[in-house]
């Protein structure tokens, strides 16, 4: 990520330009009760019902300049094409609340950063955000001070900002909020416009351009079908195919509108998502099953290669867009016009099991030796799905890229995350993620696993003032338990069957007994909430240690 026009990052040493340092002793320019790592909805979702609880010394610190987090006017989500793969009637939350009714069944980036900003404003925290506010470390000062030290920067200047205390600490900035570049040699040759979709030229001009986009991937597929009528030619460079859904979007009824004037129609269609698989009647396409029985599977993928085959009118090209792994072994995409793109004059598929190997001044060379010329070279190579962007230090200066299996020469990609919940982590008291690793589910609502966990993190807070406990951290034979029912989870699921960032491989690592480590849950979504909110396998007062 760039940041103060250097290079700032956890893979690279957490380098920032840092003046006038006022941190050299323990001394804090403020102290709160809880700090919010970001104001994307998670956080702000937080933020709502920490305040419904009564806990109202909130501070919210966002990096950018605006809320949203990935969906914001400035976020990793701001290119052209950008929209939400899930029902917005049910994505967006507190629609009730706000009176917002999302004008399409997907929306757009643009409409979700606006709905952001009438969230912010309607539970009333905007006066609780520091924007431009980069953490670049947390560190608990033992359990005698019992407070964490939040360091922070000036996104803007590389200044170093306020360094505050806060009993209890939020981490809302998401998994995927860092872009992977790739390393391919003579990037910094390329003579033309070249950016990651994540950090988009908004000066670009691509009209009568000869744009390359490497990468098949969500954010690949949408610039596709966004840019492909603008551009003199669109050469598309795939290593592995995606399978994609038609989604058939179209605009808000007035019957449904109506529906949402009446009131309550939103919170059903949330209630419906939560408990009964997701999406809203007559939107579910999926079975559960089929996610480890083979035969239903292999129906499914027989069936889409078929849609493809209608949708591409060469055979060849439409053979090269079929993936030869299972449906939903990677994260499936949900766009109307991706696969007929292709169908375009000026779209060219180019496939190499290689990928690309090499950038030029003029362009870039794939594996099997072919040098294609372009203007701009948009990278579409995805996000680092760490959870940990900086260094965060427990008890006794443990970090959590230690326990989490994080170092330089892997990325710091966590290898063999241990959690309660994917919220709770031992040795670190008072600390809670929000969506963190084994906690989310491929299949999940992300929003919906937000509010819930906002939810019980406010909940936990009440009960702990009532009962006047002032520490909470999980035991450790409680985040073991969890680990191991997040790994066997995996067990007979089809996310074993491909190369994905759902589970992490570590087959060298021989402080492990297994091979791979899971980084999220794969089972259902209704029964993570049975685990997390109605005690299967343990209540709070089993699983957790308050002091």
């Amino acid at each position: 990520m760039i940041l103060f026009g250097q290079t700032s990052s956890f893979g690279e040493n957490f380098n920032v330009t840092v003046a006038n340092n006022k941190s050299s002793s323990d001394g804090f320019d403020k102290h709160c009760r809880v700090v919010i790592i970001g104001a994307g909805f998670s956080g702000l979702l937080c933020a709502s019902y920490l305040k419904e609880a009564g806990i109202h010394d909130i501070q919210i610190l966002e990096m950018g300049s605006s809320v949203g987090g990935v969906w914001s006017k400035k976020g990793v989500g701001a290119y052209p094409g950008a929209a939400c793969d899930v029902p917005s009637y049910i994505y967006l939350p507190f629609l009730d609340r706000t009176g917002f009714i999302p004008s399409k069944k997907y929306v757009s980036q643009p409409e979700i950063a606006e709905y952001a900003e009438i969230l912010t404003d309607h539970i009333g925290v905007r006066e609780n955000i520091s924007f431009d506010r980069k953490v670049t470390e947390l560190k608990y000062l033992g359990d005698q001070q019992n407070k964490w030290r939040v360091r922070t920067v000036n996104t803007k200047t590389g200044q170093t900002e306020e360094t505050v205390s806060c009993t209890h600490i939020v981490s809302a900035n998401g998994p995927l909020s860092s872009p992977r570049m790739p390393e391919l040699g003579g990037m910094e040759l390329f003579k033309g416009e070249s950016f990651h979709t994540a950090q988009w030229d908004g000066t670009a001009n691509l009209k009568g351009k000869k744009v390359a986009i490497i990468g098949t991937g969500a954010s690949a597929a949408q610039v596709i079908t966004s840019i492909a009528d603008d551009v003199e030619s669109l050469h598309v460079f795939q290593r592995t195919p995606t399978w994609v859904l038609r989604r058939d979007d179209e605009p808000t009824s007035p019957e449904l509108k109506q529906q949402f004037e009446v009131g309550g129609y939103g919170e059903e269609l949330r209630y419906i998502a939560a408990t009964k698989g997701e999406f809203p009647p007559g939107e579910q396409f999926l079975d559960w099953d089929a996610i480890q029985d083979k035969e239903q599977n292999d129906a499914v993928c027989t069936e889409l290669a078929q849609l493809i085959q209608s949708d591409v009118d060469d055979p060849e090209i439409a053979k090269l867009l079929t993936p030869d792994y299972p449906f939903w072994c990677k994260r499936v995409l949900f766009i109307d016009d991706y696969y007929t793109s292709f169908n375009k004059k000026n779209v060219t598929l180019v496939h190499d099991d290689g990928g690309v190997v090499e950038v030029d001044e003029t362009g870039i060379t794939i594996a099997q030796g072919k040098h294609f010329e372009c203007d701009v070279v948009i990278y579409a190579t995805g996000f680092d799905s760490n959870f940990i962007p900086f260094p965060i230090y427990g008890r006794n200066g443990i970090s959590l890229a230690e326990k989490f299996g994080a170092n330089e020469t892997n990325r710091f990609q966590m290898m063999r995350p241990q959690s309660l919940w994917g919220i709770h982590v031992d040795e670190m008291p008072n600390f809670y993620m929000m969506i963190g690793p084994q906690s989310l589910n491929p299949l999940t609502n992300v929003t919906l696993l937000c509010e819930e966990q906002a939810k019980y993190i406010a909940e936990l807070l009440s009960k702990m003032d009532q009962a006047g406990h002032s520490r909470v951290e999980p035991l450790k034979d409680a985040v073991k338990h969890w680990s191991d029912l997040c790994l066997a989870s995996a067990n007979e699921k089809v996310w074993l069957r491909c190369n994905n960032w759902y589970l992490k491989t570590t087959k060298t690592d021989a402080s492990l007994e297994t091979e791979r480590s899971s980084g999220m849950w794969m089972e259902t979504y209704e029964d993570y909430l049975d685990h997390m909110l109605r005690g299967k396998a343990g209540t709070q007062d089993e699983l957790l240690e308050f002091t």
